[in-house]
């Protein structure tokens, strides 16, 4: 009997990715997990970030396990309800599941449209009322995008994906209301900068 033959009668917990699949055995024996991103150069964007699981069994710190970023790993240890270290580093890992969520919608669209479309959703948002948004969206600047049939549908879906983000945080990792938008503000801030080159063109004299 093959691996694949195991699975069609395996546990559901068997089809989950083998490091969220272990971190939930370490978390029903009493383990505290967390999460870090390792972004590297961090001027580079989000392009070969790094995620570093973090485990203390009775208190005490085991050896960091650190694997490439990935987006199945990520959300099976969010619906774990593993939190990252700090708000700032869980606005970044979320704005990771913001970039692989949205990636769908870009297929659909095209990646022009889902600018305007998100720009449009980001300025009417109260998130972007001064502070990290507000500063990245000054330097960016697109063509509003053309308001036909489409445009309330890819609306839509955008605003659905980045307010499910929003559900994991309130449902999933527990957050009060005050964390869940200084995580979403941040998540937010930084995916606009990796979209539109913001940091980029900053370290190359280009702002």
């Amino acid at each position: 009997m093959s691996e694949l033959d195991k699975m069609l009668d395996a546990p559901g917990e068997m089809v989950l990715p083998p490091l969220v699949r272990y971190c939930k055995s370490r978390q029903e024996a009493g383990d505290r997990i967390e999460v870090e991103l390792d972004r590297g150069d961090a001027a580079g964007g989000l392009s070969g970030t790094g995620l570093v699981v973090r485990r203390w069994e009775k208190e005490h710190e085991q050896e960091p396990w650190q694997v490439e970023w990935d987006d199945g790993v990520n959300s099976g240890l969010v619906a774990l309800g593993i939190r990252a270290i700090d708000l700032q580093q869980e606005g970044e890992r979320f704005a990771l599941a913001i970039r692989a969520l949205l990636r769908k919608v870009e297929r659909r669209y095209g990646d022009g449209y889902l600018n305007g479309v998100l720009l449009d959703l980001i300025d009417e948002s109260e998130l972007s009322k001064g502070g990290e948004i507000a500063e990245v969206r000054k330097h960016v600047r697109i063509n509003p995008p053309e308001r036909g049939r489409s445009y309330s549908t890819c609306r839509d879906l955008i605003a659905n994906e980045i307010g499910g983000r929003a559900v994991e945080l309130r449902d999933k990792l527990k957050y009060k209301p005050a964390e869940i938008k200084s995580v979403m503000t941040k998540a937010l801030a930084v995916y606009l900068d990796e979209r539109f080159s913001v940091s980029s063109r900053r370290l190359f004299g280009l702002l």
